[in-house]
């Protein structure tokens, strides 16, 4: 029995052409003659596979990926045309030698790479300068989907949403957030998730999302996202902890799906019996503030403007103090870009100079944290069209009622 037999992609190799095409017009532009590929979510970008490789794309020709483990299974889940078995990462230099991939200049994903790798890569192929990153490039590529990622995406969506339409029933009087979360990620699991969210951020760690309740969930983390949690201990003091869910809580649910390695963000909030008028209050000001910015996506639109923008939105609400984050922890974003990863380009963020442009899809997430409430907000994951946005989530927005 070859147990390899029934593995794919779900990335075709027109796909794949495409993506390294408009990567390789990049290079050249940028007077790269070499891109070295080696960071996971980037392997599946352009190869369909995250087995350990490195994938080389000149900047013409044709790329070609030496795999350490398991060279068989991505010779079976790749499209890609060549890739090699590789032993040792001493073989490289004559490997390129041999397909003559000559380089003067190299690129490599220097946001995510280990130092001490760079410097065997340096000491490897004997350069003595010209090591670009390339990382801005790969994300730039990225920020624009595709038919089929857009496909996916939305998949992703429907994922979120079949387990947001059952928290009702999983939710019991007296629940502690930890088990609220697992039921919900025991749900997602069922539906195809993979139990994590891959993230580019320097020490960011995910998980499916973050349950949180009351006022502790207004408490901050080293995460660069708005709301912390209590979390389970001090070594992972973020989402949700032993905390039980009590009457006129807040709750809120923000769930990344994922599906075919590509994601999307949805913030919903629920009540726990009748919602209190200060939340109702300050729920349909934030509602206010999200709509807002949902108008002001579209194409050529500058980021740092629309985020501007939604931070004047929120001071003319009276929201400033607590709007994103309060005190020194307030985060400086209100939107981030979904695909592979969830911190994906653009940013809707202070002084970003990125432009939106069709294909591309955005997660717009204002929140309040308000320390003796808690959490209260809204996210969408929107995709960027030739008039405006389509909205992909697809969950009611009002608070629900357990």
């Amino acid at each position: 029995m070859n147990i390899f037999q029934n593995l794919s992609s779900p990335v075709p190799a027109d796909e794949l052409e495409h993506r390294i095409t408009v990567f390789q017009k990049r290079l050249r532009k940028a007077g790269i003659d070499l891109a070295l590929i080696r960071q996971n979510s980037d392997l599946y970008y352009f190869t369909g596979t995250v087995q350990d490789g490195h994938l080389f794309i000149p900047s013409t020709g044709q790329p070609v990926m030496f795999v350490y483990r398991s060279y068989e299974r991505a010779r079976h889940e790749s499209c890609l045309k060549n890739i090699e078995p590789l032993d040792s990462i001493k073989q490289l230099p004559s490997l390129l030698k041999e397909r003559q991939l000559t380089f003067s200049s190299l690129g490599l994903e220097m946001d995510i790479l280990p130092a001490n790798l760079f410097h065997i890569y340096k000491k490897l192929f004997n350069i003595r300068g010209q090591i670009h990153d390339i990382s801005p490039i790969i994300r730039q590529v990225r920020s624009v989907k595709s038919q089929l990622e857009i496909s996916f995406i939305k998949k992703a969506c429907k994922q979120v949403a079949k387990v947001v339409e059952k928290v009702p029933e999983l939710f019991f009087a007296g629940m502690r957030e930890i088990d609220l979360a697992a039921s919900i990620e025991a749900e997602m699991r069922k539906l195809g998730h993979p139990g994590y969210l891959r993230v580019r951020g320097f020490n960011q760690e995910l998980t499916m999302g973050q349950v949180l309740s009351g006022p502790e969930a207004a408490l901050p983390s080293w995460t660069n996202t708005p709301a912390g949690g209590v979390g389970v201990c001090s070594a992972y003091g973020v989402n949700a902890g032993f905390r039980r869910v009590k009457q006129g809580d807040p709750l809120s649910v923000d769930l990344g799906g994922s599906l075919n390695g590509y994601l999307c963000d949805q913030t919903r909030l629920f009540s726990i019996g009748k919602v209190r008028p200060q939340i109702s209050e300050f729920y349909k000001k934030i509602c206010s503030i999200h709509d807002f910015i949902q108008a002001l996506l579209k194409p050529d639109a500058n980021c740092g403007e629309i985020y501007d923008k939604g931070l004047k939105k929120a001071e003319t609400l009276g929201l400033s103090d607590y709007f994103m984050g309060f005190g020194r922890d307030k985060v400086n974003f209100i939107g981030h870009g979904v695909g592979i990863e969830i911190d994906e380009y653009p940013f809707l963020s202070r002084g970003s100079k990125m432009i939106l442009e069709k294909g591309m899809v955005v997660a717009v997430e204002p929140k309040l944290l308000i320390p003796d409430i808690g959490l209260i907000g809204i996210e969408d994951t929107y995709l960027i069209t030739t008039s405006g946005v389509e909205k992909l989530t697809l969950s009611p927005k009002e608070i629900r009622t357990l």
